[in-house]
């Protein structure tokens, strides 16, 4: 990747799964340098979700672009010391481990801050550090459930976790404050992020809506669907997405589709108006989704195809925005990559040069030799299971 601001950072990242992944991604695409601390058995447990090409899984092949792999037992006196060495030349460090861990291992934030002032340490837990809540097994679905996002949405699970998402964005937000605060007062900091705080900050409007219907709210409460914007069949089984909210593209449907009667009735939900919602689902299966499609091409009408996966990337794709591309990677060859979708103008990021995610413990001994370790230091290290070196070191 080419030099830029973000390259002087060093970033230690000690999390699993999606949320310390997702935040660490924008970091190390904005071209920190991102170093993955992971233990010597299995590293970030998600290596191993399924599908996966060739042992590599699809989950980390996303998230692991442009990271460095450190693979070192923190519970060693060894594997400490080593850590120790990284911490004083890191600019942030993110962990997710549950609240005391990190303490008891000997790199919580009040430890590693006597060895690095101004470290911006960066804790990741499902209610905060110092919730009772954060000590017990709970996954995404159970904070959307305790937000009272579920009972709004039909007590459905979504494809994407949302918790995770919603964490890891604020947690990205968070270190770039940080730091910039840093670059003002000289200080570092300690981030506690709430996963499930994170997700009630997303949650935000429908909350202020549950305060202004009395302190209650429920799915019918909600402005959608409506006759005007909703998901309706067509008449081969697909599907359009129509969201005329505004009055002037809402007549002009019902001009064109001979529905004047529809004009009145366009926020209404389907409790209050079920002719209605009767009646557009009859227009909307009159015709097949491509010649809906046609039907729309030389107008200008808030109304779109829904698209599955395959059609959509191809789409994205077809664009050539470097928002989705294929890249060649070893183990997995060619695999598709998300951009992170910033565009700035001084600050261009793209996917020309993007690392492929490492290998568990490929850069161990690059880092090591980096702190002043021997190569015949290393190698002891490793016999002893203190550090894990790659296929490829060793």
């Amino acid at each position: 990747m080419k030099k830029n601001e973000f390259s002087g950072l060093t970033v230690l990242d000690l999390s699993r799964y999606l949320p310390g992944g997702y935040a660490t991604q924008v970091l190390a695409d904005m071209g920190a340098e991102v170093i993955k601390v992971e233990d010597t058995a299995r590293g970030d447990f998600c290596r191993y979700d399924e599908p996966g090409i060739n042992g590599v899984s699809y989950y980390f092949t996303a998230l692991g672009r442009n990271k460095k792999s450190l693979s070192v037992n923190l519970k060693s006196d060894e594997g400490k010391e080593i850590f120790y060495r990284l911490a004083r030349k890191a600019d942030v460090i993110l962990e997710s481990f549950r609240p005391g861990v990190t303490n008891r291992l000997g790199i919580g934030y009040q430890q590693i801050r006597e060895i690095k002032p101004d470290i911006i340490y960066c804790s990741l837990s499902g209610y905060g550090q110092f919730h009772p809540s954060s000590l017990k097994a709970l996954h995404d679905i159970n904070m959307q459930a305790q937000s009272g996002y579920l009972s709004l949405n039909g007590g459905k699970t979504s494809p994407l976790h949302l918790c995770d998402l919603a964490s890891g964005m604020v947690a990205a937000q968070a270190i770039l404050a940080a730091l910039y605060q840093r670059s003002v007062s000289g200080k570092g900091n300690y981030i506690d992020i709430s996963m499930f705080d994170s997700f009630v900050w997303w949650n935000s409007m429908l909350d202020s809506r549950y305060y202004f219907y009395g302190r209650q709210l429920e799915a019918k409460d909600l402005e959608y669907p409506a006759v005007c914007y909703n998901i309706y069949d067509t008449s081969d089984g697909g599907k359009i997405a129509v969201g005329m909210v505004e009055e002037k593209f809402w007549k002009e449907f019902c001009r064109l589709t001979d529905a004047p009667e529809l004009v009145p009735v366009q926020m209404c939900r389907r409790h209050e108006a079920p002719e209605a919602f009767a009646r557009m689902e009859g227009i909307m299966a009159s015709k097949t989704l491509k010649e809906w499609e046609e039907w729309l091409g030389d107008k200008d009408l808030c109304m779109a195809p829904v698209l599955n996966k395959d059609q959509a990337v191809s789409n994205i794709l077809k664009q050539e925005n470097g928002l989705i591309e294929y890249h060649t990677f070893p183990g997995t060859g060619k695999v598709l990559q998300t951009n992170i979708p910033h565009k700035m103008s001084n600050l261009p990021l793209s996917l020309d040069e993007a690392l492929p995610p490492p290998v568990l413990g490929e850069h161990t001994l690059d880092q090591l030799t980096e702190l002043g370790y021997t190569g015949e230091q290393a190698k002891e290290l490793a016999e002893k299971g203190v550090i894990r070196l790659s296929i490829k070191e060793e």
